[in-house]
């Protein structure tokens, strides 16, 4: 036990080593104890060796620190580059080799810019070559019809790769100048029909009454010969909503009191009855609004506030 006490490192640690813990060249732990280097012993007292050592032969990078195990211990990266360098390069150097040629460079001849290659263009010249007969095929399949080609002007006679058909194939022949030319001849009051309603109300007008005394002498008669105006048709279906029923009540101390609430909302209130609940059932409404989108903001504005059974009128 004193023996092991009073075991010290073999070799010291330089004096930059910052580690807690060392072992030296025989594998034996130390620890750092106020400035020394105490062995750590075992529970029977006896001193723990075994370890490999800490900087003997491997230094804290893992790297060797002797000579005879790396050559490069202990130099600087910067001596290793060298030594590298003139050790396979410079000896491996011929005569002149790194000596620059003594003859001046030779001057090119400026070419211009290379020429830009035509393959796209091709393809795309021989695909607008071939859309004529491609259109043909295809119109050909779909079996179109002669008489819409008629009306619009085609003979049934095809004029060739050569003429422009606005109608892509479908009346081989026709020419663009001629689609246009029916389009413009068109009258354009012909598409614009008068409504059927007017013309009914024409018919009824009533025809003047005869009479066998004159116009200056009966004063009654422009009056009788007059047209009578006929008589406009009531709307039908129901009413759009315009109003909205907020709430009912029967105390008018709570009447009052929401309609304080419903006027804090901005909205106009109005008061009213519903005879299927009785005379003593009354209502608040607002509105009038111009608008279903007015009365669709209102409704949401007033359920949001509370009043959930508030229905448009």
């Amino acid at each position: 036990m004193a023996l092991a006490a009073g075991l010290k490192p073999a070799e010291s640690p330089p004096e930059d080593f910052a580690g807690r813990q060392y072992i030296d060249s025989k594998g034996c732990v130390f620890l750092r104890e106020q400035g020394n280097w105490t062995v750590r012993v075992a529970r029977d007292g006896s001193a723990i060796c075994g370890y490999p050592p800490t900087l003997s032969v491997r230094g804290l990078d893992g790297r060797p620190r002797l000579a005879a195990l790396d050559p490069d211990a202990g130099k600087s990266r910067s001596q290793i580059v060298s030594e590298h360098l003139s050790r396979l390069v410079l000896t491996n150097l011929r005569p002149g080799e790194l000596a620059s040629d003594p003859r001046p460079l030779d001057t090119l001849p400026d070419m211009g810019p290379e020429p830009a290659p035509t393959a796209p263009l091709d393809d795309l010249k021989a695909a607008i070559r071939a859309a004529p007969a491609v259109r043909a095929s295809m119109s050909r399949e779909i079996h179109p019809n002669l008489r819409l080609c008629k009306l619009l002007g085609h003979g049934g006679k095809p004029a060739g790769d050569a003429a422009r058909d606005p109608t892509q194939g479908f009346c081989d022949g026709l020419k663009p100048t001629d689609l246009s030319r029916l389009a413009f001849a068109r009258p354009v009051s012909a598409s614009k029909a008068k409504p059927v309603s007017k013309i009914e109300v024409a018919s009824k007008v009533a025809p003047a009454l005869p009479t066998k005394v004159p116009a200056k002498d009966n004063p009654k008669a422009d009056a009788v010969a007059k047209p009578r105006e006929p008589a406009k048709k009531a709307q039908s279906g129901p009413t759009k909503p315009r109003h909205i029923q907020i709430t009912s009540f029967k105390d008018s101390a709570e009447g009052e009191k929401l309609a304080r609430k419903i006027a804090g909302l901005g909205f106009p209130v109005l008061r009213g009855r519903l005879a299927e609940r009785g005379a003593d059932t009354k209502i608040l409404l607002t509105g009038p609004f111009a608008t279903d989108d007015s009365v669709n903001e209102a409704l949401q504005r007033l359920r949001k506030a509370g009043f959930g059974n508030a229905v448009p009128r």
